[in-house]
């Protein structure tokens, strides 16, 4: 038996000991593929899955790869070594002149010559991709070949086993015309195994709004010795459509400090890493919204301090009639108002614009409403055709932005000659989803916030002034 053949048997016990260790998925994925870039005497190893709509490939586990390198961007499934995504293996001897390299220039800058990448199975359909990059130019052995074949096999028995991601089950349905046709998406969220039920009531949200996901996708080393890692950290969740890592906690705020470390330490290693801590004040505010979690019981007492009065609401109504019209001077522009928060916002706004202006509704379904659903839906809408206007979305009131970003799509994808978002209210703190927002009236706190079109179990709208929720003691 060949010195190769003797290492890469060896590896095997290695990656055995791994996957029957207490690790965690995520954990396990790392291992894999870094006892495999060992093994090869590699550059560096990545473990890439497909995303919910199969076109791009989302990097669940590497090692020996910079963070520029992979912060480079998504792959594309269909450009970046084609063939395994028809269960072939690929082969790149030279990345410097093959036009299946995506990032050319990047790999250049990493000192990546060749590749060498296999699909990942599951079920029978590709799920993935396993790659080793290469310092030098050279062709992979069959030997070298098959180990990473049996590596991509151990790699899908974990993903199959923790319900981390399988491909979506069958074709996907064709919605009306009017409805944007909701992507294809992993299995049932039950098909995971979630460490917290808080972790499985924030995946359902997401998959509400039609989010695309990936549970705990990548481990970041924060400490090590020598070569050895000594502490890891991974988040909860990947949102790949936004680039942004989510870590949910559900403990008391004077419990949370571990974890803060830990991102503001993850932060610190791999700066262009974007993490967003939800704290449970966030959490449970986040799902009271919609109707759930403790907060969403909460006795009120009415009305509490007021934040804007009626005059205030006023002055700064006048002042983005007034940019808008400015912005849109000699143009007619089609307001749109997402029923029903924004009624008395609108209202007043159309009647201050000095423009030219048509005016229409949408409605949807929400998270937990009867007519929910397992995906928000358009109950109503637009009766004017966008098509070669300049639109303005009305929002009374902007938060995580997933509703606002599932809007913005909906009419981008209608071919408005421009799209622009006017908010009287901007809740900062809450942002899950970056989305443009180019007029905002008033920033706010994260608080409950009733009046002018607001509500609170479907009372205080027709309040002239926005005041916080008074809460019984």
């Amino acid at each position: 038996m060949g010195r190769q053949a003797i290492v890469l048997n060896k590896s095997f016990s290695e990656m055995a000991g791994a996957l029957n260790s207490s690790l965690t998925a995520a954990e396990k994925l790392n291992c894999l593929v870094q006892i495999t870039s060992r093994s090869l005497g590699v550059r560096g190893c990545s473990l890439m899955l497909l995303d919910a709509k199969r076109k791009k490939l989302i990097r669940a586990a590497t090692y020996g790869l910079s963070d520029r390198y992979l912060r480079a961007g998504l792959i594309e499934a269909d450009k970046s070594l084609p063939e395994v995504m028809e269960g072939k293996t690929a082969v790149v001897v030279d990345t410097a002149s093959d036009p299946r390299i995506q990032f050319g220039e990047m790999a250049r800058r990493e000192r990546i010559a060749s590749i060498i990448g296999v699909p990942v199975m599951c079920r029978g359909k590709v799920v993935g991709s396993l790659r080793a990059y290469n310092r030098i130019r050279r062709e992979f052995t069959a030997a070298e070949e098959e180990h990473l074949i049996t590596v991509a096999n151990l790699a899908a028995t974990v993903l199959e086993s923790s319900g981390t991601l399988v491909p979506a089950e069958g074709p996907v349905s064709t919605e009306s015309k009017t409805t944007p046709r909701r992507p294809a998406v992993r299995s049932p969220v039950r098909s995971v195994s979630f460490a917290h039920p808080s972790e499985e009531d924030f995946a359902r949200l997401l998959d509400f709004y039609q989010i695309e996901w990936v549970y705990e996708p990548r481990s970041f080393m924060l400490e090590w010795e020598g070569d050895k890692v000594t502490e890891m950290f991974t988040p909860d969740f990947f949102l790949p459509g936004l680039d942004l890592y989510i870590e949910m906690t559900t403990l008391k705020p004077g419990l949370t400090s571990e974890k803060n470390r830990k991102v503001r330490r993850l932060r610190e290693l791999y700066p262009d890493t974007k993490i967003k801590l939800l704290a449970r004040r966030d959490y449970d505010r986040l799902l009271s919204k919609y109707g759930h979690g403790p907060l969403a019981g909460a006795k009120t007492e009415g009305v509490g301090r007021i934040l804007f009065s009626a005059d205030q609401i006023q002055t700064r109504v006048r002042q983005l009639a007034k940019e808008i019209s400015q912005d849109y001077e000699g143009r007619r522009i089609l307001l749109v108002g997402v029923l029903r928060g924004m009624l008395c916002f609108m209202a007043d706004l159309m009647r201050y614009l000095e423009v030219s202006a048509d005016v229409d509704f949408m409605a949807l379904s929400y998270y937990g409403g009867e007519s929910g659903g397992e995906a928000v839906q358009i109950t109503k809408d637009l009766d004017v055709k966008p098509a070669g206007r300049h639109v303005v979305l009305v929002e009374d009131i902007v938060d995580t932005g997933m509703t606002l970003s599932f809007v913005l799509a909906h009419l981008g994808a209608r071919h408005p000659a421009s799209l622009a978002v006017c908010t009287l209210l901007d809740k900062k703190v809450r942002r899950l989803t970056d989305v443009p927002l180019a007029y905002v009236g008033f920033e706010v706190p994260d608080e409950f916030l009733v009046g002018y079109g607001l509500d609170y179990r479907e009372e205080y709208r027709n309040l002239p002034f926005i005041a916080l929720v008074g809460q019984e003691a």
